[in-house]
């Protein structure tokens, strides 16, 4: 063992002798290294230097980056000299954009963060990340869109880059349809107002459903770019969907119609519009309008749906129908009357007696008996069946009324007793003839109505002929029977100056009921043919209040054309939603589905936000948005419709 230990010394000592002898030979640096052994190993036998910056801004000192360096590192510190060591200078402007989003990106998702790098090719890019940091931040927990959303930004060009750093907010727009919405923005950059309001527009359509109903707004303005600003200016969504489906016959129709009108036209008669444009060109359809327009009929047929087609099928007559009765003319007559026969007897019957004869022809449309005279008959049959069918109404006003004449007392009674209504006259002319009721309808009281006992000669007659009296004839008869018994029992007791005044009277009496139950009926038939309209007639009882009290404001405000003409006034003050209503189902016929503008909820790694727009904002509030320098709740909302788009579809199990 002792052996061992001296081995062990001895071997010990000969290395410390080997190694004094060889300390300072030339073949040993000075430094105590071996020639040969190459560079020192960093951090191993040499200190590491504490790293403050200097060194890189040393790097980019004097260049255009010195400024992006100096700021990174002064917020940044060691992850801006991680950043700048594994992605460079690129890396550094992605993370002045961002910030914390880029930080999050770095760590968590660099395949992520790289891709974005890579598309920072200019200030353009790095400023419309910095215009959507917010928006970042906010998907910070769905991985899906915000995977999505960096794909499709590092594939923009640099000039739909460029487009979208100048106008943030339409983002969402050059992501949908990159070509079109560029060169839309490029085409109008000279004329702020006219890109202003087409960008407006755009953000209307909706991109959940994908791009279609933006390419074809897009195609609306590169086809008919003033026409649709103008109208969409004056008539909001509809009034651009009806420069898409109409721009043609527009613009054949030049200003034989101010634009406005034309619009309310077309809007108004948009389906028989869609009819005639299945067989006419667009300049023949124009020429129906300006020839509507030279007869000064734009108000009227612009007040129904059905105002156009009356004027283009009957001509003339349709015309005369519009100017006597209006636009509800229109309704009665395409709305109840489906036989060709019938349908002209209406246009003639509203064309010779307006609204008395637009009251009648809607009451008694669904009545068979009528039908079949008005067949038979034409327009003749409508003075007396109105004068007849007020009989009910007239009875009723002379009894509401407390301080009535002589002569309304005695209409009174004899309209009670005589009890005339429009169903009876129709039975009348249909079993005796249209002759029967001539006589009951005369404009004017000859003087033979005066002589005595004329009614009681008056019922015989009716009698002989074989037809069966009136309940009017009778109480007349019965009248003028009163009188003469009056006569007999006067003459007996005055002089014969007396008999002439009392003769005087009974013929006072008698026309003056005659023609005060004459006068208060018609009125009474041609206000009801002015109020009663096509819409409250027709419905009935099937319509409810809310469609009511809709129908009713509408007519008095002046009917629907009046309404229309004002819309540009109210735009201004409705909200977004109401003006997307507004024009929603003009734009879905024109391929474009418009956004609902709900309120929408983002999952963020913080807990949940709300995009909500305010309730009470309209136009005006959209623009500001369009043109403020970052991006507010419209853009945001915009880009979830846009990323809803592009989600993968789960297939159903």
């Amino acid at each position: 063992m002792k052996r061992l230990f001296a081995v062990v010394a001895l071997l010990a000592a000969l290395g410390v002798l080997s190694k004094l002898a060889l300390k300072g030979s030339p073949g040993h640096s000075g430094n105590g290294s071996m020639a040969g052994d190459g560079a020192r190993s960093p951090g191993l036998d040499a200190p590491a230097a504490p790293d403050d910056g200097a060194s890189l801004r040393a790097r980019y000192a004097g260049t255009k980056s010195q400024g992006l360096v100096d700021r990174t590192w002064d917020k940044y510190r060691q992850t801006a000299l991680a950043v700048e060591r594994t992605d460079g200078i690129e890396g550094l402007a992605l993370l002045d954009r961002l910030d914390l989003e880029a930080i999050f990106l770095y760590e968590k998702y660099p395949k992520e963060f790289r891709r974005l790098r890579d598309a920072l090719d200019g200030d353009a890019a790095a400023d419309l990340l910095l215009h959507w940091r917010e928006y970042f931040g906010l998907k910070r927990a769905d991985e899906t869109d915000r995977s999505i959303l960096i794909s499709e930004i590092a594939h923009l060009s640099p000039a739909q880059r460029r487009a979208a750093s100048k106008y943030p907010a339409a983002l969402p727009l050059i992501l949908a349809e990159p070509t079109g919405v560029t060169e839309l923005i490029t085409r109008k950059q000279g004329e702020p107002k006219e890109l202003g309001d087409s960008l407006m527009l755009l953000d209307f359509i909706s991109l959940e459903p994908g791009s279609a109903g933006l390419r074809a707004a897009l195609r609306t303005l590169d086809t008919h770019g003033p026409l649709a600003i103008e109208a969409f200016r004056k008539r909001g969504m509809e009034g651009f969907a009806l420069v898409k489906l109409y721009g043609e016959t527009l613009l054949a129709l030049d200003d034989a119609m101010p634009l406005d009108q034309a619009l309310i036209v077309l809007r108004v008669n948009a389906d028989y519009v869609d009819q005639l444009s299945r067989t006419l060109r667009p300049e023949a359809l124009a020429g129906h309008l300006r020839h509507v327009a030279a007869a000064g009929l734009t108000e009227l047929v612009g007040g129904s749906p059905d105002a156009l087609r009356l004027v283009v099928e009957h001509g003339a007559m349709g015309e005369k129908a519009l100017r006597q009765a209006g636009p509800d003319a229109a309704d009665v007559v395409y709305g109840d009357y489906a036989d060709d026969t019938l349908r002209n007897r209406a246009v003639e019957a509203l064309a010779v007696h307006g609204t008395m004869a637009l009251a009648m022809l809607d009451k008694y449309a669904i009545d068979p008996d009528f039908r079949e005279i008005l067949r038979d008959h034409g327009a003749a049959v409508i003075p007396p069946l109105a004068r007849a069918d007020a009989g009910p109404e007239t009875l009723a006003y002379l009894r509401s009324k407390t301080d009535r004449t002589l002569t309304e007392n005695l209409a009174r009674s004899v309209l009670a007793v005589s009890g005339e209504n429009g169903q009876a006259t129709i039975r009348l002319i249909k079993k005796d003839g249209l002759e029967r009721v001539a006589e009951l309808d005369q404009s004017g009281v000859e003087f033979r109505q005066f002589l005595p006992l004329y009614d009681l000669l008056h019922l015989g007659s009716v009698l002989v002929r074989g037809h069966s009296p009136t309940t009017g004839e009778l109480s007349f008869a019965l009248m003028d029977g009163a009188f003469v018994v009056v006569d007999v029992l006067s003459l007996a007791a005055i002089q014969p100056e007396g008999a002439v005044a009392a003769e005087a009277a009974r013929a006072e009496v008698k026309v003056a009921v005659r023609e005060a139950a004459k006068t208060v009926g018609r009125e009474a038939a041609e206000q009801a043919g002015e109020v009663a309209t096509k819409a409250l007639g027709r419905k009935g009882a099937e319509t409810t209040a809310g469609q009511l009290s809709k129908w009713w404001a509408v007519r008095m405000a002046g009917g629907t054309y009046k309404v229309l003409r004002r819309l540009p006034e109210a735009l201004p003050r409705m909200t977004l939603l109401e003006v997307a209503d507004l024009g929603r189902p003009l734009c879905e016929k024109a391929g474009m589905k418009l956004s609902t503008w709900a309120p929408r909820r983002l999952l963020t790694s913080t807990g949940e936000t709300l995009l909500a727009i305010p309730p009470a904002s309209g136009l005006s509030y959209l623009a500001k948005q369009g043109a403020m320098a970052g991006v507010g709740v419209v853009g945001f909302q915009k880009m979830e419709e846009h990323l809803a788009s592009r989600r993968p579809q789960q297939s159903a199990d």
